[in-house]
């Protein structure tokens, strides 16, 4: 993959003036950013920080506001974006990283998108994700997962939260069981306080930091692997899950599935939105990476800026969807929804999905 623009970077490049093109058709515009979960986590405050600064950077500075529509685990708003809201430049889509990678499911996807169609606008920065487990479930290493259940949150049926544990335990023997359902990793994360299950499958490490003393250094959590293409540098001692196998073939479908790592938090409008609109938001969503404020509002929050362009992006899912036909299959077949995943219509308030 593209080697990515460093937050050091961004800092010292600054940021440049307003995209002097498109001004007559945004100016007077509102931009709607679409949000697959509900307010509150991680996916939300991303997409909020862009939409907070992006505007500067798009001539006829439009309003740029925020809606949250969750279901699916984020197909909901993405199968809505790509196929009924105007195709006019004027709707973003922020899904979940790993949407973009539903339709490697074949006949199970419920997705109505070709993701490589998609006009990907960028991320805000690659990603890492870690399982987690609460100290009552008596798992202290990953090895453990292969003598013992363990019940994990999940969103979506279709999100990786929920397809994550049941990959691991198809391709690594790992004893997980997912309750889905939650309608975002602030639920889930109040489910295992009330040990309505015993950890998460998958949490952004960007999200799991400012918890990291409360949680994880006080012991009521314990880390067990990270995913992703590369150990994250602030926990290089957490092993990566690509490297808890031998099996070169299984490593090779791992890879697969944790190219979607580097998607981060990914930002696209419909296939169909007019390409000088397109590259407009493209040139404006660089430019805001390099925004001072922007910056200076994301590590207050313990979020990260490393970005991923359009093009970057577009190119990842290139080099995914060309992968070896046997690879895809058998990732496909390890990803398909199990008989014994338990779904709920939970009464917690509604959080929203790290």
């Amino acid at each position: 993959m593209k080697l990515k623009m460093s937050l050091a970077f961004a800092l010292a490049m600054g940021a440049g003036p307003a995209l002097a093109q498109g001004a007559d058709f945004y100016a007077g515009k509102t931009i709607t950013m679409y949000v697959g979960l509900s307010a509150g986590g991680g996916y939300d405050q991303n997409a909020r920080l862009v939409a907070r600064h992006l505007d500067k950077y798009i001539a006829g500075k439009p309003t740029i506001v925020v809606r949250n529509m969750p279901g699916g685990g984020g197909l909901v708003m993405t199968n809505f974006v790509a196929n009924v809201a105007p195709k006019d430049g004027l709707h973003i889509a922020a899904p979940q990283r790993g949407v973009p990678f539903e339709p490697l499911l074949g006949g199970d996807s419920h997705a109505k998108f070709d993701p490589l169609k998609l006009n990907w606008i960028g991320s805000t920065n690659s990603d890492t994700s870690v399982a987690v487990v609460h100290k009552r479930s008596g798992i202290k290493t990953w090895q453990e997962l292969r003598d013992r259940e363990v019940v994990v949150g999940g969103t979506g049926v279709g999100t990786e939260s929920v397809t994550v544990p049941y990959l691991l335990r198809n391709l690594l023997g790992f004893r997980f069981r997912v309750i889905a359902g939650y309608p975002g990793g602030t639920d889930v994360n109040l489910a295992m306080e009330r040990a309505e299950v015993d950890g998460r499958g998958t949490f952004s490490w960007t999200s799991l930091k400012p918890r990291l003393k409360e949680w994880i250094e006080s012991g009521e959590y314990t880390i067990l692997y990270q995913m992703g293409l590369k150990r994250h540098p602030e926990i290089p001692n957490i092993p990566l899950v690509t490297e808890l196998t031998s099996d070169p073939e299984i490593k090779k479908i791992l890879e697969l599935q944790f190219a979607a790592f580097e998607l981060g938090r990914p930002q696209f409008v419909a296939e169909g939105v007019p390409a000088d609109r397109v590259n407009i938001l493209r040139r404006a969503f660089d430019a805001a990476m390099k925004d001072k404020d922007l910056i200076a509002e994301a590590l207050k929050g313990d979020m990260e800026i490393n970005p991923v362009t359009g093009e970057e992006m577009t190119d990842i899912l290139k080099e995914v969807y060309s992968s070896p036909k046997s690879v895809v299959t058998r990732l496909s077949e390890a990803l398909k929804k199990p008989n014994d995943v338990r779904v709920i219509a939970p009464a917690a308030k509604p959080g929203s999905g790290n």
